[in-house]
């Protein structure tokens, strides 16, 4: 597929490929000659912000086939520069997959490479954003670094 590789791969090759219990993901997209890269999440399901709204008339989103709402990394992919799309986590809720990219974005924006330009992102901590949360966040802030 001329040198780039659209269909999503997870970050960590030993986790489940987007479990039952997903509601959001977030990603990156590297370019692969530029080692640009853009960070961003997205819903797998269409006005579902958390696992325990599905129904069974609930329609998927255009995941599979997503790669970004920014204009920059549209115009990219357009002109056939080499990317590759990873799913860094997943998540049950929205609020979760908007906390850890704000997270991510907030730390990464700065480096050299990052395509992020805008962060506007309101979300309300949960429960669900605990030490276990955290720790994922810290490690996917690790292995991005």
């Amino acid at each position: 597929m001329d040198n780039n590789e659209s269909e999503w791969q997870m970050w960590y090759k030993d986790e489940e490929f987007i479990p039952e219990e997903t509601a959001c993901f977030v990603y990156i997209i590297q370019f692969t000659d530029s080692d640009e890269f853009y960070i961003g999440q997205k819903r797998v399901w269409k006005g579902i912000k958390n696992i325990s709204e599905i129904k069974a008339d609930s329609k998927q989103s255009n995941w599979e086939e997503y790669c970004s709402s920014s204009k920059t990394v549209k115009e990219k992919i357009e002109a056939g520069e080499p990317y590759r799309k990873r799913i860094l986590a997943c998540y049950p809720t929205y609020a979760e997959a908007l906390h850890c990219e704000s997270a991510l974005i907030c730390m990464l924006c700065s480096q050299w490479g990052s395509l992020n330009k805008a962060l506007m992102a309101k979300f309300m901590f949960t429960g669900r954003m605990n030490k276990e949360h955290m720790q994922k966040v810290r490690e996917l802030l690790e292995d991005l670094t």
